[in-house]
């Protein structure tokens, strides 16, 4: 899990800004420079409406992705920044500044596409900050212990959609994996399925985040557990929730945001699939031990 303060999210928006520009991939006019003018204007104005529901932990749809996508945008800066300049994937990072500010405006048509790409993309940089190598873009990419894994990111518009997208992305992982060594993930973002996208989730002490990460990830986990039994692909291993959401919490009194991700293993031993399984295992520790340090 990843927590991020407001100050922390506001200096990771201003490195994005600043590492774009520094790019010569102008963010002016962009969903960034939308993120970047309404948490700098707004929610850091005391006097306007969005800062006094922010304080008060009532904050809209617009408050909540302008700082969810904005601690987003900040690890992005600073992971993909790493890589070599021959390296960066330059479309990518030009799709992911496409749309608008509040999901719920774009959830059809040309600006699905780039939200989807941006939930690659911030999982990559996550990936890459517990030390992953990344192999690609286009679809992400990555290595572990000599295997090849392969995402497919989903972001259902509500939970009616849900299955769907996960059919959807299980039939796209199978065309896509090829080698003995290949092995598939779908990955799906969760926050309208399970409704954090419009409020912000209350809790006790920063301690207590982590429960309700792990709460919201069990239900995920009910819900998907039905495809352990009707996938018969061995390669597609996982199921992976990418759980967002803000929160404030009483003791002592702070607002930031939640990064979390919660493995659904579909290789077992039971289904003949040990290897595969205890290599999730490992890979969720370093996972773990990653996010434990932030």
């Amino acid at each position: 899990m990843q927590i991020r303060s407001i100050g922390q999210i506001v200096l990771g928006i201003k490195r994005a800004y600043d590492w774009y520009a520094d790019l010569g991939i102008s963010p002016v006019g962009t969903r960034l420079q939308e993120i970047h003018d309404y948490v700098i204007y707004q929610l850091l104005n005391t006097a306007t409406p969005e800062a006094k529901a922010l304080e008060a932990g009532t904050g809209d749809e617009d408050t909540h992705y302008a700082l969810i996508d904005g601690a987003g945008f900040g690890l992005i800066a600073t992971e993909i920044s790493k890589l070599p300049s021959h390296l960066l994937p330059r479309h990518t990072l030009r799709d992911v500044l496409k749309g608008p500010l509040a999901a719920s405006e774009g959830e059809s048509g040309p600006t699905a596409d780039p939200r989807n790409k941006f939930v690659e993309f911030e999982l990559a940089a996550h990936l890459s900050s517990a030390g992953f190598k990344l192999l690609g873009f286009d679809d992400l990419e990555f290595e572990f212990e000599g295997y090849r894994y392969l995402v497919e990111c989903k972001r259902p518009s509500r939970e009616g959609t849900l299955d769907d997208n996960i059919e959807k992305a299980y039939s796209q992982l199978r065309k896509k994996l090829d080698g003995p060594s290949s092995r598939g993930i779908v990955a799906v973002a969760v926050e309208k399925v399970f409704g954090l996208d419009n409020r912000f989730l209350m809790v006790e002490t920063p301690s207590s985040v982590s429960a309700l990460a792990v709460s919201i990830a069990e239900q995920f986990r009910d819900k998907v557990a039905k495809y352990e039994s009707q996938w018969l692909d061995p390669r597609v291993v996982a199921v992976l929730a990418i759980i967002r959401f803000l929160m404030k919490t009483k003791a002592p009194e702070s607002i930031g945001s939640s990064y979390t991700c919660g493995l659904v293993k579909l290789a077992s031993p039971q289904v003949l699939q040990a290897t595969d399984s205890n290599r999730l295992d490992r890979m969720v520790e370093k996972l773990r031990a990653k996010f434990l340090e932030t």
